[in-house]
């Protein structure tokens, strides 16, 4: 990007492609003029190369991060990025492309969401004065329905397409390792049956997102589709 004499550059993160139009990216950039945005939620076409603002509420200057799409491609959660005094406000909202609304669906403390296979289920990581932990939200109204870890040094969870399992990254001293929860019982009576080290003393970068990856012919019968969730209701943006 040029502008007069000087030469900016822009932000592309967290690409997140539509499971539903694999054309079309969610992503967080201060695009296509840095100069008049913050890093925020955008959409970006991979036949026109071009990026949409999303149009939904931001705390300047904080922008927003870590968009997950729900499995069927019609909503998108994201963090919208706030603060408290000194203290980072992050919380997980609800965007729907096709009409343009979005709706608030956690209080401040929750990032880095993630829809279960079924998107009925919102696995995140929440922070507090302790650190940070990896709890399991109900997708339609941000309630919290199980305290994966208690440990204060986990977070960016992501499901396994199963549904039966998290992994997330974990911190021991400065070293961040790779570790996964079993779950059993029946949604929302979820409970963690086990905990494994995926990885030791691997320094895995702490920024970066763990993601699953089977084989087609090694991947359970489709599942019946699940209800629809209720679609959000425009909400106003919050003052900063």
């Amino acid at each position: 990007f040029t502008k007069g004499d000087l030469t900016w550059f822009y932000w592309m993160r967290q690409p997140t492609p539509n499971p539903a139009a694999p054309g079309q990216l969610a992503i967080l950039s201060d695009g296509p003029d840095p100069t008049k945005s913050n890093v925020v939620l955008q959409f970006f076409d991979l036949e026109t190369r071009k990026l949409t603002r999303a149009d939904v509420p931001e705390t300047q200057p904080f922008g927003h991060q870590d968009p997950s799409w729900h499995p069927r491609g019609t909503v998108l959660t994201y963090v919208r990025n706030d603060r408290d005094g000194r203290r980072g406000a992050p919380s997980i909202w609800r965007h729907d492309p096709a009409n343009a609304k979005f709706a608030q669906v956690t209080g401040p403390g929750y990032l880095a969401p993630a829809y279960s296979p079924d998107g009925l289920w919102i696995a995140a990581t929440k922070t507090s004065s302790f650190g940070t932990d990896v709890v399991i939200l109900d997708a339609r109204d941000g309630s919290e329905i199980l305290r994966v870890t208690d440990d204060g040094d986990s977070w960016s969870p992501v499901w396994s397409p199963r549904g039966d399992a998290i992994a997330f990254h974990h911190v021991n001293g400065q070293i961040v390792d790779l570790r996964m929860v079993t779950l059993e019982g029946t949604a929302p009576a979820f409970e963690v049956a086990e905990t494994i080290d995926l990885t030791k003393v691997s320094g895995l970068d702490g920024s970066s997102r763990p993601t699953w990856w089977i084989p087609p012919s090694e991947l359970p019968p489709p599942s019946p589709p699940p209800s629809p969730s209720p679609s959000p209701s425009p909400a106003a943006s919050p003052s900063p």
